[in-house]
Formats: C-alpha cells, sequence, structure tokens
C-alpha cells in the first residue's frame, strides 16, 4: 500500500473523535419560561498528534501529521420548562464552514491531490437538564446543586467520502460518528460564596447503532472501494470536568463577570470492527497483494485545560451574555495536538 495511503488512514483516524465543542455548562437551570439562543464559533487547529505513547509527534517530531485548520459554527436553544427542568436542543460541534488541510494525496491510478478539507456537520443532542437539588429544585439547597441530562445524540448525514477519490481538494475526514447515540450528563455544583463555586462534570454517552467502515474517512473510503468492507461498533465516549469558577458583579449589578478554569478528560476505547471482508490492492496492473482486515482504533485519551471568562449584560434590551474559551492540549493518546478558540453568544429571551 502506498505511504499517503497509509498516512491518510491514519489521519482519519485521528480525526474521528475531536469531540464536541462541550456546552457543558454547570448545574444551573433556566427559570421557568425563560429560554436562551446560543451562537458558537469555534476555530481548532493542529499539526501535531499524541501518539500511543503520550509522545507529541509531527511536523517537528518524526511522523508527518498534516497541518489542519478549522472554522465551526454551532448552535443550542434552551428552554426553562419548569423552575427545575430546562429542554434542550444542542449541534455542537455544528457545520464546519471552512476548513484547510496542508497535504498532498498521492494514490496509484489516480489523480494527486493538492490540500483537502473537513467538510462535514455534527450530530444534535436533544435533551433535558433536571435539577434535583437547588434554590427552587425538590430538594431545596442555595449551597449545593445537582442536575442530570439525559437526551438523544440524533445522526446527521456524513459525507460520501467514495465521491472524493480522484478530487484535486477532496474531503478526507468526519468530524462526528453520525450513528444514534444514548447519553447522560451529569452536573453537581458546591457554592463556596458568592463569589466562588465548585462544578464537576461528567458525559457519557453509548452508541448502540453500528457504522459503516467506509464512512470513516478518505482512507477508509478507499479502502471500501479495494474491497474491504466492516461494520463499526463506537462503543461508548466519556468525559470528566472539575472546574473551578470565580463570580463577580460590577457596581453596577445588571453585569456580571465569571472566569472559569476547567480540566476536561476525554476517554474512548476506540471503535471495534466486525463482518470484515478483506481487499486486494494493484499498484501494479495484474499485480496483487493481499492487504490486512481493517484494525480496531486504539483507546483515546484527551486531558485539556480550557480557560474561559463570560461577560453578562442582563439590562440590554435583549439580554446578551459573551462567552470566549481557549482550550489547551495538556496530554493525550491517538489524538491530536489541537487549539480550540471558541466564542459563545447567549441571547436570553421569555415567552
Amino acid at each position: 500500500m502506498e505511504e499517503s495511503m497509509k498516512r491518510f488512514m491514519m489521519f482519519g483516524l485521528a480525526l474521528l473523535l475531536l469531540g464536541p465543542t462541550l456546552f457543558a455548562d454547570h448545574a444551573n437551570v433556566m427559570p421557568a419560561r425563560v429560554g436562551r439562543f446560543f451562537i458558537a464559533p469555534t476555530f481548532i487547529t493542529f499539526d501535531r498528534e499524541f501518539n500511543t505513547s503520550g509522545e507529541r509527534t509531527g511536523s517537528r517530531g518524526g511522523d508527518e501529521v498534516p497541518s489542519t485548520r478549522m472554522f465551526n459554527l454551532g448552535f443550542a436553544l434552551e428552554y426553562g420548562i419548569t423552575s427545575w427542568i430546562t429542554g434542550a436542543i444542542q449541534w455542537a460541534p455544528g457545520i464546519n464552514l471552512w476548513s484547510d488541510v496542508d497535504t498532498d494525496i498521492a494514490l496509484p491510478g489516480l489523480h494527486s491531490s493538492s490540500g483537502a478539507v473537513i467538510s462535514d456537520m455534527g450530530d444534535i443532542f436533544v435533551g433535558a437538564k433536571i435539577q434535583i437539588i437547588g434554590p427552587a429544585a425538590p430538594i431545596a439547597s442555595d449551597r449545593f446543586r445537582l442536575a442530570f441530562g439525559p437526551g438523544l445524540k440524533i445522526p446527521l448525514p456524513g459525507p460520501d467520502f467514495r465521491d472524493e477519490i480522484g478530487n484535486n481538494t477532496p474531503n478526507v475526514a468526519t468530524i462526528d460518528n453520525h450513528v444514534l447515540g444514548l447519553g447522560l450528563r451529569s452536573y453537581f455544583d458546591w457554592v463556596v460564596s458568592e463569589f466562588f463555586y465548585l462544578n464537576l462534570y461528567n458525559e457519557v454517552i453509548f452508541y448502540p447503532i453500528r457504522g459503516r467502515y467506509r464512512d470513516l474517512g478518505f482512507g477508509q473510503a478507499m479502502m471500501s472501494r479495494l474491497g474491504a468492507s466492516a461494520d463499526v461498533d463506537f462503543r461508548y465516549e466519556l468525559t470528566f470536568e472539575i472546574e473551578p469558577t470565580f463570580t463577580y458583579r460590577l457596581q453596577d449589578p445588571t453585569i456580571a463577570l465569571e472566569l472559569g478554569l476547567p480540566f476536561t478528560y476525554f476517554f474512548t476505547p476506540g471503535y471495534s470492527v466486525s463482518n470484515v471482508r478483506d481487499a486486494v490492492f494493484s499498484p501494479t496492473p495484474g499485480v496483487y497483494l493481499p492487504v490486512h482486515s481493517p484494525s480496531n482504533q486504539g483507546e483515546v485519551h484527551r486531558l485539556s485545560f480550557g480557560p474561559n471568562v463570560s461577560a453578562f449584560f442582563m439590562e440590554w434590551p435583549v439580554p446578551l451574555e459573551f462567552r470566549l474559551s481557549y482550550s489547551i492540549p495538556l496530554w493525550g493518546i491517538n489524538t491530536p495536538v489541537r487549539h480550540v478558540v471558541g466564542l459563545q453568544v447567549r441571547a436570553y429571551f421569555r415567552i
């Protein structure tokens, strides 16, 4: 198999689990009949990756990792059904409006390409946040808040990478699994004072539906074209987060500032494949070489630090909150060394 083919097989595997820009938030819920609408532009960049040993490799580490940049636009809508139940629709990551992968693809019998893109959109999470402990919850407390968020991850159509083979600037990877997911989010806040609280967050998503091997990325579609096929079990994903949060109101009490310092850990055992059918690869007409069955993706670990600052202007004609964040990669295994700059604009309304 050509080296560029192998590289793009691995490139697709590395990008598959970029993971969502979490609307992790805290254990607060929206007041009854009050809602908020999010717009979330996000910029992601990387040119290195954490390998299977947790070491950083890439353009300066010996193994080539294509320099990659993406601009994604996500959305969310939350509404207070009661004083302790909030409904939510979240599309994050949303749609990639722009992307650039600085690399060349040269495969036997196909046109070479200069550069590539990642043109895809994330799946939609639909669920609710139910506060069990809190100021207006079934168990009243001003010191602690506890909430749970069950939900469904509804798949949207992903790219058909078979259409990209031979393109001058092919689409090479997906940013979500595009299969049904069952999720549960847990939130706990310890309110130490009016200026400080500590948030603990957890998310688990199970994927009971299998996907298709050819839908994982450009390299897998190429293997499928050559005869390889398999079902993919995405199994599950886990996220844990701890976030000290500092709050302050200016002398004008209608303006609130907040500073968060979250540490986020993401884990998935990787996907497994089944019902595999081998392929043959012919770099030279009349010569056929066996290609190994698609291998499982290994475990993915990712630890990041994501400081954020927000300002909430409560007395504007349309109350607006602005939240700026920057996710810094600290450690990982089988994952890009990705830097993420995100902005959330939250508009509040009452119906």
